[in-house]
């Protein structure tokens, strides 16, 4: 019996001690977006279809969650002038260890959500995306001065993976 529970304490310390690890490891991983920690605001602006891009103001609140393992990104954009809400999006960004990637699940205020693909392309500059389930790939390209404070995102279309359209461009200064 004795040797019994020797055994289980064995694997019960063992158990713990990879989950520790690997919560150290995710901790790790997610320090690179230190920087993205605060309030961001200033403006965007998209195009859909012929015409000029339709402006907006935006928002966005991003915050470390769970010990620093996880990262929620909320960003809500309003129409210029009006003032009305045309963006409202909820982002969740972590490591997972065991696919050595980033994962980033977003969702949008209208039910749509996605699992993104997420890099880090270097020192301050990320990019992420998806596939449209009709078609074509989209992809965002974030690149961050910490100097001047800034956030620039550039969203782009591909229908062949080959020729890329910039549809979404966003210029976000960090207030807090």
């Amino acid at each position: 019996m004795k040797n019994l529970l020797l055994v289980i304490a064995l694997i019960a310390g063992t158990s713990v001690g990879r989950l520790m690890a690997q919560e150290v490891a995710n901790k790790e991983k997610m320090k690179v977006f230190a920087g993205w920690i605060g309030r961001w605001q200033g403006e965007g602006s998209m195009q859909r279809g012929p015409g000029e891009p339709k402006k907006s103001t935006v928002d966005e609140r991003i915050e470390s969650k769970l010990d620093g393992t996880v990262m929620v990104v909320e960003g809500v954009g309003k129409a210029l002038p009006g003032g009305e809400v045309v963006h409202h999006a909820l982002g969740i960004l972590s490591y997972d260890q065991k696919s050595d990637q980033y994962k980033f699940r977003t969702y949008l205020n209208d039910g749509r959500n996605t699992d993104a693909w997420f890099n880090v392309v270097g020192e301050n500059n990320f990019q992420w995306g998806f596939d449209i389930p009709n078609g074509g790939k989209t992809r965002y390209s974030i690149t961050l001065d910490p100097a001047q404070k800034s956030w620039v995102e550039i969203g782009e279309y591909t229908a062949d993976g080959n020729n890329w359209l910039k549809f979404f461009e966003m210029r976000l200064t960090k207030k807090e």
